[in-house]
C-alpha cells in the first residue's frame, strides 16, 4: 500500500516502481480502466519493466473483484483506525500477519516467514475464528446467489448483439473479437468501438442491415443515380410520331 499524492500516471507509477524494487516485477497486473493505467505512459512502463497489463471490463468492477475486495478491505481498516485513533500501520501490519484458510498469513506466504506484530498469539487465532465463520457465510451466500444464475454461452466474431445501456438493450452491435475472458470489442451501427463484459450483451438472431454489412465488409454501396433512372426510362418509352393528317386552321372572326 502506498499513499498517492494524485491519481497521475506519473505518481502511480512512481510508487509501483517502489513497490517492485522491495517485492520483485510481477508477470501479470489486473487493473481497472482508470485514466493513470489508460495512458501511453503507462504502456511504456509495463514495456520497460516486461509485465502484463490486463484490465477489467468497462462498466463492469465485478470482473476486477479480487483487486476491488482488497481496497474495500484496506479502506475498512484504515476507517476503524481512524475511529478509534489508533495507528493504522499497525492495523495493516496485523491483517498482514493475520493466517488465512490455509493457517498461512499473507505475509509468511510472500516472505516465508511469521512477522512479529503487538497482538499476542491468542488474539491472532480468535481474530482467524471470525475470518473463518466469515468466509463460510460467504460460501453460502454464494450458493444461494449461483441457483439463480446461468453460464452464458461465449460470442463469435460478426454475431449480432444488443449492448446494454442503462438497462435498456437498445444499441446494436457486431462483435468484433474477445480481448480477455468474457470480455468482448464490439462495433455499434454508429461505428463506435466499446469493449464490454458478456453479461452486458445480449446475443440475438437480428442482422445487420445492408449499408451496416457493407460498411463491416469495407464494401461501398452502389449508388443510383437519379439522372440514371430517367435515361434508363426515356430509353425505354416508346417514340413519339408526328401525324401524316392535315390539320384545318381555326376560324377566325373578322371584326
Amino acid at each position: 500500500m502506498a499513499l498517492l499524492s494524485n491519481m497521475s500516471a506519473t505518481c502511480v507509477i512512481t510508487h509501483m516502481k517502489s513497490i517492485f524494487a522491495r517485492q520483485g516485477i510481477p508477470q501479470i497486473v489486473y487493473s481497472d480502466n482508470g485514466p493513470c493505467y489508460s495512458c501511453r505512459e503507462f504502456q511504456l512502463f509495463a514495456q520497460e519493466y516486461d509485465f502484463k497489463h490486463v484490465t477489467s471490463s468497462p462498466l463492469y468492477p465485478q470482473s476486477n473483484g479480487k483487486a476491488e475486495k482488497g481496497v474495500h478491505i484496506v479502506k475498512q481498516l484504515l476507517k476503524k483506525a481512524q475511529d478509534s485513533k489508533a495507528d493504522p500501520y499497525l492495523a495493516l501490519l496485523s491483517y498482514r500477519a493475520s493466517p488465512l484458510e490455509h493457517g498461512k498469513s499473507p505475509a509468511e506466504l510472500l516472505m516465508g516467514r511469521q512477522l512479529r506484530t503487538t497482538l499476542p498469539y491468542t488474539t491472532i487465532k480468535k481474530h482467524q475464528q471470525v475470518k473463518d465463520k466469515m468466509r463460510q457465510l460467504q460460501k453460502r451466500q454464494k450458493v444461494t446467489y449461483d441457483k439463480s444464475t446461468k453460464s452464458l454461452k461465449p460470442l463469435a466474431p460478426n454475431d449480432t448483439v444488443r449492448v446494454e445501456d442503462a438497462r435498456v438493450w437498445t444499441k446494436k452491435a457486431t462483435v468484433l473479437e474477445e480481448v480477455n475472458p468474457r470480455s468482448y470489442n464490439v462495433k455499434t451501427e454508429d461505428g463506435l468501438i466499446l469493449r464490454r463484459n458478456r453479461r452486458s450483451l445480449l446475443h440475438t438472431e437480428e442482422t445487420m442491415s445492408t449499408d451496416e454489412q457493407c460498411e463491416e465488409n469495407n464494401e461501398i454501396p452502389e449508388l443510383v443515380s437519379p439522372l440514371k433512372d430517367s435515361v434508363e426510362q426515356s430509353d425505354q418509352s416508346p417514340v413519339l410520331r408526328r401525324s401524316a393528317r392535315t390539320v384545318k386552321p381555326p376560324d377566325r372572326l373578322n371584326i
